[in-house]
């Protein structure tokens, strides 16, 4: 059922996401910040005010939870890149990536080990031994509209501290472009078609973090029930060291491959996350698919970091929303394809589910291949910018 409602989500991000891309160039990267968090926090404290009024709330409000914050997602970290690109200076990007994803994910493990302790409440005796003391620990369970509160109410704290940070682009920006939607939307399809490079570089970047988000969602789960025969607990477990090691890759992944090219350091992570997917596919080892756990959330981290880096160097700010919102277009069309692969029974079958990992194995290892192929080519594409300024478009 979570599957095919995440499809169908899944699709229809495939349009607002090229919508948002427009909005991200269109308007001050501030005032979207401002807009969204408003919007979605309003939404989510109405949903919270009708679980308080009605006592519970029907699948269909859940639901649309989801949904708000999924799309935000789709137009919060473009924007947010946007942004990043806007006010810092390019010897700093892959610092300053490096530090949105250690924020990201601290707060991303933060956030999901309240969650789980709100959802299922604490009642417990801590014992400190050498000082002979027992605490009582007891935190009711919360219901989900107070959750949403909760939620819905930090949205409001954002936008009130969004408020406050000084705008200052490191570089005159233009958001304003003659034309409707359409025609927007244009520009970023031809500076693509324009910079084909570009284009391919950007697809084979993207291939480990759509093969990440096709486990987490769709195929984690039915591995670990039918394939590991292992209960909830894991899952929790996975989940964590996933977003451990995502952690640990924005602390350290700067410092471990500054010294190589981002694009050869790009194409070890995808052969390293294919390496992960094929030992996957191979074992029954509940502690080596733990192990996975934590170097695909590092493997995904890190080529994020250094897949925004260097498209910062690529593509011009007054594009960038667009010209990523076609990336995740493209890739949501490649997670939409596995996903619906993937829902036929035979995937669901006994141990099947370990065929889905060898197929986006092969997926990302083909993927890493085409950027060994490219490899030169795009190094060029940085030593143009050097040379002339910017890429033509």
């Amino acid at each position: 059922m979570f599957i095919a409602f995440f499809a169908a989500v899944t699709l229809g991000s495939l349009f607002w996401g090229l919508y948002a891309g427009a909005l991200v160039d269109g308007f001050n990267r501030k005032d979207v910040f401002l807009g969204t968090n408003f919007i979605e926090g309003l939404i989510i404290l109405s949903v919270a005010s009708l679980g308080f009024k009605e006592g519970i709330l029907p699948g269909a409000l859940i639901m649309l939870v989801f949904t708000i914050t999924f799309f935000g997602y789709h137009i919060h970290y473009p924007n947010l890149y946007a942004f990043a690109q806007e006010i810092t200076d390019p010897k700093d990007y892959t610092k300053v990536t490096s530090y949105i994803e250690i924020v990201g994910q601290s707060t991303s493990i933060g956030a999901a080990a309240l969650g789980a302790l709100l959802l299922e409440g604490i009642d417990t005796v801590q014992t400190i031994p050498f000082l002979n003391l027992e605490i009582p620990i007891h935190i009711e369970k919360w219901e989900l509209h107070e959750i949403f509160l909760m939620d819905g109410l930090t949205y409001m704290v954002s936008f009130i501290m969004i408020l406050f940070i000084k705008h200052n682009p490191s570089r005159d920006i233009t958001h304003l472009e003659e034309g409707d939607l359409k025609e927007k939307l244009k520009s970023g399809y031809d500076y693509l078609v324009s910079n084909k490079l570009v284009l391919l570089f950007g697809m084979c970047s993207y291939s480990i973090f759509i093969v990440t988000l096709v486990e987490i969602f769709s195929l984690r789960p039915l591995y670990i029930s039918h394939h590991l025969q292992q209960g909830g607990d894991i899952l929790g477990l996975s989940e964590l060291l996933y977003a451990s090691g995502s952690l640990v890759s924005g602390i350290i992944i700067n410092t471990l491959l500054s010294r190589m090219p981002i694009p050869r350091s790009i194409i070890i992570l995808t052969f390293l996350t294919a390496v992960a997917f094929f030992v996957c596919s191979y074992t029954q080892s509940v502690l080596v698919f733990l192990g996975i756990s934590m170097v695909t959330g590092f493997t995904n981290a890190g080529s994020r970091i250094f897949r925004v880096s260097y498209l910062f160097n690529l593509i011009p700010n007054e594009l960038t929303g667009r010209v990523n919102s076609m990336f995740n277009v493209i890739s949501t069309i490649f997670r939409m394809v596995f996903i619906i692969t993937f829902i036929f029974p035979f995937f669901s079958k006994g141990s099947n589910v370990v065929y889905a990992y060898l197929i986006l194995g092969v997926f990302t290892m083909v993927a890493g291949i085409v950027l060994i192929f490219l490899y030169k080519r795009i190094l060029r594409l940085t030593e143009r910018i050097s040379e002339v300024g910017t890429l033509s478009h």
